[in-house]
């Protein structure tokens, strides 16, 4: 009889154990679905999760990394937001893992990717020689029969993902479509071969910028070590953000969070086995003046936070930085330069392709389905709309008041 796992949603691991009976056809003899629940089983799942990445039909993202769930998992979940990982196994080995946390909202409870709004990709991970469908499938089902959710609700989905090629027509699109921008380094097999993608008026701009700067001292470029130089650094990039934010009348709810850079700290300083913290510090003379925190993984780099001191944003020194930073992903051997969403103007410059991304969501209930098509279908794409259509003096104005509006 095929079987799909149920665990109680207090405990940890589903095992054969606790298996349940569904309807024939669901999974074959040898495999389960089961549900992790908390950060005891997390860590249980070390070592398969830690092999499956490698073995991931499709590339894994840093933000589905055993590595970057673990640190977010310790550093947030709890009171609010709780652990579901959905697992599948096949003759006891992991071959599938779908990352979700759970929290209620008004009434409406929610299952979303684990660690969003940070993580800035969603994705399923599957083992090379799965059949993604049957187990995102057998998912749902599990979902459907515990009937412990209204809604799921899945953010960034990658056009080139395992889920949006395996199943995107099992989801309602929200109507939030966004582009990613990456830059392809292969194309480049030296530091000079980049320095020819520039034009004649870019080479000028950034030469320009370069001896702006230096009127304040010498340039220096320095990736930081773990450690007291690097908590350093990261408090102060996010604190610049924040003020650039601020000055914009915009914000934004990972960069606000008081937690962001304790588990930002931590993760640049655990003992990763694939995931790659890297801090990078722009300064002249003495005085910092911008910074990025990036990741690492899988022959890609992701940027993840880009900052600069905010009152020398027109002397542009992220520019200046972002050069820095592609040249040295590149003599690191890095693939791809990863600049994520949302696609800003800025972006276009130091990209050469673009990925799609969507938003998603399932009701799971009669309550989910008002949920998901009243405030996901319907109202958050026109507010967001309103939201970047603003100027900023009319956000800065919004912002003066009790309520502020919110990124994500």
């Amino acid at each position: 009889m095929d079987r799909l796992a149920h665990a109680d949603l207090a405990g940890g691991v589903a095992t054969p154990d606790s298996w349940a009976a569904v309807e024939e056809g669901a999974l074959p003899a040898t495999a389960y679905v089961g549900i992790v629940s908390n950060v005891d089983g997390l860590a249980a799942l070390e070592k398969g999760w830690r092999a499956l990445e490698t073995s991931a039909v499709t590339p894994t993202s840093a933000f589905q990394t055993f590595d970057w769930v673990s640190n977010w998992s310790r550093t947030y979940a709890s009171g609010k937001q709780e652990l579901h990982i959905l697992t599948g196994y096949d003759r006891d080995t992991l071959v599938f893992v779908w990352p979700l946390m759970s929290q209620r909202l008004l009434g409406v409870r929610i299952l979303s990717w684990l660690s969003d709004p940070f993580g800035q990709y969603g994705d399923v991970v599957c083992a090379a020689g799965q059949n993604p469908r049957m187990w995102i499938d057998n998912s749902l089902r599990y979902l459907e029969q515990i009937k412990a959710f209204d809604v799921l609700r899945l953010r960034h989905v990658r056009a080139d993902s395992t889920l949006a090629t395996a199943a995107a027509d099992q989801f309602v699109d929200a109507r939030l479509h966004e582009r990613a921008p990456w830059l392809d380094l292969t194309q480049f097999k030296t530091e000079e071969d980049y320095s020819g993608r520039y034009s004649s008026t870019q080479r000028k701009r950034r030469k320009k910028i370069r001896k702006h700067i230096e009127e304040l001292g010498p340039i220096t470029f320095t990736r930081l070590p773990p450690g007291e130089a690097s908590d350093n650094a990261i408090a102060q990039a996010i604190d610049e953000k924040n003020k650039w934010l601020k000055e914009r009348g915009r914000m934004n709810r990972v960069l606000g969070c008081p937690s962001h850079l304790k588990f930002l700290r931590e993760l640049s300083r655990g003992q990763s086995q694939g995931l790659e913290v890297v801090v990078s510090e722009l300064k002249a003379g003495e005085r910092p003046v911008s910074w990025e925190i990036g990741f690492r993984y899988g022959g890609r780099h992701y940027a993840y936070i880009t900052s600069h001191v905010n009152a020398l944003t027109d002397l542009s020194p992220g520019r200046l930085h972002m050069d820095m930073s592609q040249r040295a992903a590149l003599a690191a051997g890095m693939s791809a330069f990863d600049l994520m969403v949302p696609f800003d103007a800025y972006k276009e410059s130091w990209s050469s392709d673009c990925v799609e991304t969507r938003d998603y969501f399932l009701p799971l209930s009669a309550r989910g389905t008002f949920a998901g098509y009243s405030y996901l279908y319907y109202l958050r794409p026109f507010i967001r709309a309103v939201y970047y259509w603003l100027p900023s003096h009319m956000l800065r104005r919004l912002r003066g008041g009790k309520a502020e509006p919110q990124e994500g």
